[in-house]
């Protein structure tokens, strides 16, 4: 017997993409595999009225065309093309003078605003809040301002009117409106927390306290022994005596890809190529390009895990109506080498 070639396939390859049209190269996505077209049809059949048996006419329909890729390398440039990410450039360079807020609990992690060398010095210094409380003069309730803490709230002076003999609000510097509480419950906002406490006289409608928050320049202790430096920003120790407080932090930041994640729109079409081997048959090349995409977002990015990093992603192939000729597909193309009978 005359048997057929074999032309057994196991196809490899490097997948590379453009924007769609553009008059330029493709560059390659990265590592990836499980390159798949799909091609989901559906049948509209009109039944043999006659004898009630089969069908006397039936169409088959390809409703889309639609793809799918595994992708192992989490790059910028994926980012932005598989989750609709902002790309910024971040360079090397000193930073100075960057506050960032402590509460100064144990293993508490201060995460700086860029990424940090940890092979250069890190300046930390610390300012400390403090807080008062004073009634006005001549308020008509005898209650007080109790329980008062500050956590990331500016310096100056903030001022609690009663508005009832129950009720309140806050204000900041420059007469800002930070919120509104009741007597005798905690009220949190504005950096602030306390409970204006009834006393035995009860408060008046324009009673009135003032709250001055000021700053002092406090130890921030010794790294090491307080805290240490990551490449994040700076992690307090278990035993640190770190006080809270604002601290100004001086380090130099390294060079970094920033990438902000659904922060455009869309990407645009693109067109995918396919430079495969097939490896059944010892690297003989073949080609599919992929003429007009539209690349969905993908569904789950991987942050953490055990395992390499694989981005599922999808795509639909749109039908690309520059392409007109006879013969010619608007979809997609496959080219193999030809081989002898």
């Amino acid at each position: 017997m005359i048997h057929a070639q074999d032309r057994s396939f196991i196809g490899v390859g490097m997948l590379s993409s453009k924007n769609y049209q553009a008059a330029s190269g493709l560059l390659e996505v990265g590592n990836s595999h499980s390159l798949a077209l799909q091609h989901p049809t559906e049948q509209r059949a009109l039944p043999n009225y006659r004898t009630g048996i089969g069908n006397n006419n039936s169409k088959t329909r390809v409703t889309a065309v639609t793809g799918s890729y595994t992708l192992h390398d989490v790059t910028p440039a994926n980012l932005a093309h598989h989750l609709n990410a902002v790309i910024h450039s971040v360079a090397a360079g000193e930073v100075s003078g960057e506050l960032q807020p402590v509460v100064g609990q144990p293993r508490e992690l201060v995460v700086f605003k860029y990424l940090v060398d940890t092979s250069q010095p890190v300046t930390v210094t610390l300012t400390q809040k403090t807080v008062a409380s004073e009634a006005a003069m001549g308020n008509a309730g005898d209650g007080q301002v109790s329980g008062l803490s500050v956590t990331t709230a500016g310096v100056g002076a903030y001022t609690v009117t009663l508005t009832s003999e129950t009720d309140f609000t806050l204000t900041g510097p420059g007469d800002i409106q930070i919120g509104s509480g009741t007597v005798g419950t905690p009220f949190v906002g504005g950096g602030l927390a306390f409970t204006v406490a009834a006393g035995s006289t009860p408060f008046a409608e324009d009673d009135a306290f003032t709250i001055t928050v000021s700053e002092s320049a406090a130890s921030a202790g010794e790294v090491g022994t307080d805290y240490i430096v990551t490449p994040y920003g700076i992690q307090l120790t278990e035993n640190t005596s770190m006080s809270p407080g604002t601290l100004t932090v001086g380090y130099t930041r390294l060079a970094a890809d920033v990438s902000e994640v659904l922060a455009q729109a869309t990407q645009g079409e693109k067109t995918l190529h396919f430079a495969g081997m097939n490896d059944a048959q010892d690297g003989e090349v073949y080609d599919v390009t992929i003429h007009r995409v539209k690349i969905n977002i993908i569904q789950e990015l991987p942050v953490s895990s055990t395992d390499y990093a694989a981005l599922a992603v999808t795509f639909e192939a749109l039908q690309d109506v520059t392409r007109v000729g006879q013969g010619l597909s608007q979809f997609y193309t496959m080219r193999q080498v030809k081989r002898a009978a």
